[in-house]
């Protein structure tokens, strides 16, 4: 990279950052926009040596700890500015060609999302006396209680319908919790990614023009090889079922299924975003129409096959870099 942000430039963005968890903090419909910290943290780390995301970091803890408990602060920088800065750093590395996946900061934030969010939760337990999954079943079984009871009555002749409980929805949502964890982190991560990407461009358009350009959600990829990690580990799980081990072995491939499915669903959708564009640009709506009504009729599992099937063949060459 040719140019990095200035200490005075780093300063400004991150009091804008400070703004918006204000904002948020007293405005919790605004949550949503949590993401624009995590991202402009991207965008600080991508930019700034090590000086200036300390700077940053310290600025940020002294301009909450005014007006917000610790508790939150804890909270935001766990869950938001950690992450960020770490697919932030990993983003210099792929702009200074350092990083052959463009897409491992995506990978790497999701990591960093999942560890911040149960960081988080030890730091609440222990320290704070505040157990967030104590917290989260309490709300959820006082909103289940009064819909079940509707439905049961609207519905009473459904003998199946009595044997739903609050304890066993709330069980159902627990033995999934490593999916809903999985899920919440990947999702954040990509958004994050790509809304700190365009902001890339936007505020470095000469620079890093060619290589931001590069950064498209049509030419995602997972890392490595997908496909043969997902049987690996189903392997090994047979095994420790096999051995009788006292694991939970169903619970973790039913979870491993899941993940597994939601990332080649994700790989999936970008294949189609690809060639959707690419038969558009082309003048091809036969081709177009095709694959829409393609995918209506086989359903969303149709995406996931798609995109685990480009784990293997790699329709779109993506791997080798070449453009669109």
């Amino acid at each position: 990279m040719n140019k990095k942000l200035t200490l005075p430039q780093t300063i400004i963005i991150t009091l804008f950052c400070i703004m918006m968890i204000l904002a948020i903090f007293n405005m919790p419909q605004l949550g949503i926009f949590s993401i624009g910290v995590s991202a402009l943290f991207v965008v600080i780390a991508t930019l700034s040596d090590s000086k200036g995301i300390f700077i940053s970091i310290a600025m940020v803890i002294l301009g909450l700890v005014l007006f917000i408990k610790p508790i939150y602060i804890f909270d935001i920088c766990l869950n938001f500015i950690i992450p960020g800065i770490i697919i932030g750093m990993i983003t210099k590395n792929v702009l200074n060609h350092r990083e052959d996946n463009k897409y491992n900061p995506i990978f790497m934030g999701t990591i960093a999302f999942i560890i911040g969010l149960i960081a988080n939760y030890l730091i609440s337990k222990y320290l704070f006396n505040i157990n967030i999954l104590e917290e989260f079943t309490s709300v959820m079984k006082t909103q289940l209680s009064t819909q079940i009871s509707a439905i049961q009555e609207s519905v009473s002749s459904l003998a199946s319908v009595s044997n739903i409980t609050e304890e066993s929805i709330i069980q159902t949502v627990l033995n999934i919790m490593p999916l809903i964890l999985f899920s919440r982190s990947i999702m954040l991560s990509i958004l994050t990614y790509f809304l700190a990407i365009y902001t890339l461009k936007k505020i470095r358009k000469n620079d890093l023009k060619e290589k931001l350009m590069q950064i498209k959600f049509s030419r995602f990829y997972l890392p490595g090889n997908a496909v043969l990690t997902s049987f690996i580990l189903y392997i090994l799980i047979m095994l420790l079922e096999i051995l009788k081990t006292q694991l939970y072995t169903d619970l973790i491939l039913m979870n491993l299924e899941l993940i597994f499915y939601i990332l080649f669903f994700i790989q999936g959708v970008s294949v189609a975003v690809f060639f959707g564009k690419k038969w558009l640009k082309s003048g091809q709506i036969i081709k177009f129409t095709m694959g829409v009504i393609a995918i209506l009729v086989l359903g969303i599992m149709s995406i996931s096959i798609l995109g685990m099937i480009d784990t293997i063949f790699d329709f779109r060459r993506v791997k080798n870099c070449e453009l669109i």
